[in-house]
């Protein structure tokens, strides 16, 4: 079988990354990997300049984006190859821009309140601030020692800079990559804090089309189970590394890819949707 590697997941300094969006094509391409999607936190910033860097690398890739759900718990969803100029997953975007930009502001004045004032420490504009950006600003302030240290003391429910806004539904997600012609997958289905057929289930009703069974912190079990399910609900099987540069060490582009046939088969639809 021929090695078609390729990572569905990675993210870009226009999120939590540390990588702009061209460079991550360019590593992408020096090492072998054939087919690439950018998946940064609600946002599409990055995708024209890693289109124009594929372009130069010839390495084929996919506009994505990674968007959050308002759901019992974690719960990610990716929209995979979607068109960056539908109107209407432009305006949810915006909308999930705001939102993060009014929660990122009560998150630094709930910190200061507290007398943590880590705000001038985010040199970022707050469209682009995650979670993670605050946490390392934590760190530097010398507030907490890592970042699994500044969630659980300042950023975890129950702590006293937690705060969350609102956000789209999987229901509301789903719909919303469909209509911008994507392919909705469950991200890292591992870290899924449920039983994992109901929620597949419950999913693949919504319109859910694959799922991100190969993952770098996923057991063989895990991902056994999750290719499994994926062929019970004939969903596409996807991997991602999940890729932030030094923001995740050891973390390298395309390290989720195995030579196995559910992901040639994958690889060969999605290089067939993109030549239709």
């Amino acid at each position: 079988m021929e090695e078609n590697r390729f990572d569905l997941h990675t993210h870009s300094i226009i999120s939590d990354g540390t990588v702009a969006p061209s460079e991550i094509v360019r590593t992408a391409a020096r090492n072998g990997i054939k087919l690439l999607a950018l998946t940064d936190h609600d946002s599409i910033l990055g995708v024209n300049e890693a289109i124009e860097a594929s372009r130069e690398c010839g390495l084929p890739f996919l506009p994505a984006v990674e968007m959050d759900n308002e759901w019992r718990h974690e719960l990610h969803i990716i929209g995979l190859d979607i068109d960056p100029n539908n109107p209407m997953f432009l305006r949810a975007l915006e909308i999930a821009r705001d939102r993060r930009e009014r929660r990122n502001k009560i998150i630094y004045s709930r910190l200061k309140e507290a007398g943590y004032d880590v705000q001038p420490l985010v040199n970022r504009p707050e469209s682009m601030t995650t979670k993670l950006h605050i946490a390392h600003a934590l760190i530097k302030a010398g507030y907490a020692n890592d970042v699994r240290d500044a969630f659980q003391k300042y950023l975890r429910p129950g702590t006293v800079g937690y705060y969350t806004e609102p956000r789209f539904t999987p229901q509301q997600v789903i719909e919303l990559i469909h209509i911008a012609d994507g392919l909705p997958i469950l991200a890292h289905p591992c870290h899924i804090r449920d039983n994992p057929h109901g929620l597949i289930r419950e999913l693949y009703d919504m319109g859910l089309m694959g799922i991100e069974a190969y993952y770098p912190s996923s057991s063989p079990r895990q991902t056994e189970m999750y290719v499994s399910i994926a062929r019970q609900y004939h969903l596409l099987v996807t991997c991602g590394s999940d890729f932030h540069g030094a923001n995740r060490p050891g973390v390298e582009i395309g390290c989720a890819w195995r030579n196995v046939p559910a992901l040639e088969q994958t690889y060969e639809t999605l290089i067939r949707r993109m030549n239709t």
